[in-house]
């Protein structure tokens, strides 16, 4: 009776082995491993076999983890996506969608149709009409490149659309979205570099020997001619140094923007730099200057020149935006916002705004409604601003009145 109750023990204890160590991987834990000292070759090579499987089972659990980790990584920094289920009615929106496209709690519109976030958010109504007009021309996958005016700024936005299906059956839709400006805008930019490079050689060259040779006009015959031959010859060559100086001051402008000078970043008071550099237009009697510090505005890493030059530039602006003898009031605030990691500066004036037909062209070179003034000014100081790794964006204000906000990234290990 004994040897039939070890048969019976030495059959169940590997089994029972078995047994637990299944239920522990169905629990999650992979590290689980029976051990292997029997002394029958069938129960031998059976656990052998499980132990190779618990191994597998083991190495594909962590590739899942580590591919879910990468695309949980992507979702999170890198693209905008939303999932829809076959019906349409979005399953999954990641939080870069809602700072890509402006939208404040974009987990409400989960189990809603995308037509609900554009009635809360007008202005992303072409967006979603264009995807909801690909998907229903059935296309599989698609691409596009689609410009929206946002509340706050001026955005390209490169799209794509999938439709997920299996032997012909729809099981969804997909669509990724990246904001893709700050290429644009790199693009245009070295393509504006190369043209002052060219206009510096083509036009500054030839400017030097005709501002001479008027010069020489005038000292020679100013002194011998009278009457109307005098008077034609001082007015012209007058024309002509006008003009080539003119011409002159524009294309060392142009250089300068191609060439923006490298920057040397130091911890820096921002509400103290705001201070120090529009004091002086604090003074004029027809402009005022309303602060709005935030006092918990920490050190950020900023060439102080530079963005001493951007304050000064938006100023000017704001004062050239209004009528001569109107008054003029710019409200310059600054926030901290640790959630979001920015300290946001913002500069609104009470002027005539930007104007609508350049608006979402106001930082590019030589977009101005100025009769005077190179149309430079903004395209210097978005450059000087992405030097800093910000952002900066341009609109109007109800009833009238334009604004600019600056954006500055900041965390404690980068100051």
């Amino acid at each position: 009776m004994l040897i039939v109750f070890r048969m019976i023990d030495q059959l169940m204890r590997p089994m029972h082995n078995l047994s637990v160590a299944s239920k522990e991987i169905a629990k999650g834990n992979y590290d689980v491993l029976v051990h292997n000292q029997e002394e029958s070759k069938d129960m031998l090579q059976l656990i052998g076999q499980f132990n190779e499987m618990a191994r597998q089972i083991k190495a594909s659990r962590q590739g899942l983890d580590t591919h879910n980790l990468y695309l949980e990584t992507i979702l999170k920094y890198s693209f905008g996506v939303i999932g829809l289920d076959k019906d349409r009615n979005i399953q999954l929106i990641n939080p870069v969608i809602g700072r890509i496209l402006a939208i404040d709690d974009e987990q409400q519109f989960i189990g809603e149709l995308c037509i609900k976030i554009s009635e809360k958010n007008t202005y992303l109504e072409p967006f979603f009409t264009m995807a909801q007009d690909r998907f229903e021309q059935e296309l599989g996958e698609w691409s596009e490149e689609v410009e929206l005016t946002l509340p706050d700024r001026h955005v390209l936005l490169s799209c794509q659309g999938a439709a997920l299906d299996t032997s012909g059956k729809a099981l969804g839709y997909v669509i990724i979205v990246k904001d893709i400006s700050k290429l644009n805008r790199a693009q245009k930019k070295a393509a504006w570099g190369e043209v002052a490079i060219r206009m510096a050689h083509e036009i500054k060259n030839p400017l030097t020997p005709i501002l001479l040779s008027a010069q020489r006009l005038r000292n020679k015959f100013l002194d011998t001619l009278k009457g109307k031959d005098l008077e034609i010859i001082d007015k012209t060559t007058n024309v002509i140094i006008d003009q080539v100086m003119s011409m002159d001051a524009m294309v060392s402008a142009f250089a300068d923007y191609a060439n923006t000078p490298q920057i040397e970043r130091k911890p820096t008071d921002l509400n103290a730099l705001i201070h120090q550099s529009i004091a002086l237009y604090d003074a004029q009697s027809n402009i005022t200057i309303e602060f709005d510090l935030s006092g918990d505005v920490p050190e950020l890493l900023l060439d102080a020149n530079s963005i001493s030059r951007v304050l000064i530039n938006l100023v000017k602006n704001s004062a050239e935006s209004v009528e001569e003898g109107r008054d003029l009031i710019v409200n310059v605030t600054t926030q901290y916002l640790p959630s979001k990691g920015v300290v946001r500066l913002s500069m609104t004036d009470n002027g005539d705004g930007f104007d609508e037909a350049v608006i979402e062209r106001v930082f590019e070179p030589y977009v101005t409604t100025k009769v005077k003034g190179s149309g430079l000014g903004m395209a210097i100081v978005q450059n000087i601003i992405e030097q800093h790794d910000g952002r900066i964006f341009a609109g109007n204000v109800e009833p009238n009145g334009a604004i600019v906000t600056i954006e500055f990234e900041y965390t404690k290990e980068n100051v």
